[in-house]
């Protein structure tokens, strides 16, 4: 073979390769743009699954007892409501409250007024916030109520504080 011979031997070959570049490379495309058109096409359908969780009721706990009551006269004191859920609450309202029977101080001898709208505090998740109430004793109670500690039964309303 002649090295004219060579030389269009060696063109010809390398415009084949070239040729057969392009064609996979056209190949390539053409097998993409048709799985993307597929995808593009394509439609499902069926069902997702999310268990929502229930909701764990607070407590409330006495926090300072405020200074001596006397007949007819009230005092301040202070609850801390807890939050055991897993997102932050608000308190949205505490019930009124009334003592029990403690020895010969008869039940109801102190009340303490219904907070319709507490402060919009946000207690987060395994947090508590504190409140204050105002108590009042009645004008006439037992002498037995002298000196003891009454408890006044309470319920709290809360309400979710998670933001979308």
């Amino acid at each position: 073979m002649s090295s004219t011979d060579e030389r269009e031997f060696d063109v010809d070959r390398s415009r084949r390769r070239k040729r057969l570049a392009v064609l996979v490379g056209g190949a390539v495309v053409l097998v993409g743009a048709g799985i993307a058109l597929a995808a593009y096409l394509s439609t499902g359908t069926g069902t997702g699954e999310a268990t929502a969780a229930t909701a764990a009721s607070s407590t409330i706990t006495p926090g300072t007892s405020g200074s001596g009551l006397y007949p007819g006269g009230s005092s301040s004191y202070t609850v801390e409501i807890n939050n055991p859920n897993p997102y932050p609450v608000r308190v949205t309202e505490i019930s009124a409250g009334s003592s029990a029977t403690n020895g010969s101080c008869a039940a109801g001898s102190v009340t303490s007024d219904a907070v319709p709208s507490p402060p919009p505090d946000v207690i987060e998740p395994g947090e508590s916030g504190t409140y204050t109430l105002t108590s009042r004793m009645i004008a006439d109670p037992d002498n037995g109520c002298q000196g003891r500690a009454l408890t006044l039964a309470l319920n709290a309303t809360l309400a979710s504080a998670a933001e979308d």
